[in-house]
């Protein structure tokens, strides 16, 4: 079959019903365009579409499982539309949005948008997932108590998913006074770049 046969173009790698059937999928994609607290340059909304747009470019065989994954079903829900003004508000419309999808056991990949709905998906994740733990890849430590007059913005991210899990931070290059203070005084386990890099064998 050719990848002509396939395209819907709303839907993750442009699949067809057959393979992206909302009761039969196991894997569900939502598109959260969000972006209020951005702080150095615009365009993180456009990130969803942009994803899903070049996802159809894949080639559908995994070679490390070697198999059609797809034939599981990977179903894209609407967009949740971003609500504008109260940052608070929006995180619980997009928590409403993805715990019925986490309650069915159904694999959710919430595609952002800017860093602060991942407060609202850990916490849909964490009421199904007692032991849930999470591994932040960035450059970013996101842990300031708040920034720019928030505490739910894209800098205080994981000092909110805090409440929630616990984090291992993978790859950190840059952090504040503040944020540094905060990890000396938890005694938190952070991996930085610099160290990554180091200690790199060939």
């Amino acid at each position: 079959m050719s990848k002509k046969d396939f395209f819907i173009s709303d839907n993750f790698g442009g699949l067809p019903l057959k393979y992206s059937d909302y009761e039969s999928s196991r894997v569900f994609i939502i598109p959260v365009p969000y972006e209020q607290t951005v702080s150095y340059r615009r365009g993180t909304r456009e990130g969803p579409r942009a994803i899903i747009e070049a996802s159809k470019n894949l080639e559908l065989y995994d070679e490390e499982l070697k198999e059609e994954i797809y034939k599981i079903g990977i179903h894209t829900l609407n967009e949740i539309k971003p609500l504008c003004g109260d940052l608070k508000e929006m995180l619980e419309k997009v928590f409403n949005g993805i715990s019925p999808e986490v309650r069915e056991g159904r694999l959710v990949i919430t595609l952002g948008g800017e860093h602060s709905i991942t407060i609202a998906d850990v916490r849909a994740h964490r009421e199904k997932f007692k032991n849930l733990s999470v591994l932040q890849l960035d450059a970013h430590a996101d842990l300031r108590d708040s920034y720019c007059g928030t505490k739910y913005s894209h800098a205080s991210v994981i000092r909110r998913i805090l409440d929630y899990a616990p984090v291992t931070q993978v790859g950190i290059r840059s952090l504040s006074k503040e944020e540094a203070d905060f990890v000396t005084q938890r005694k938190r386990l952070m991996f930085f770049a610099k160290d990554i890099f180091k200690n790199k064998t060939s």
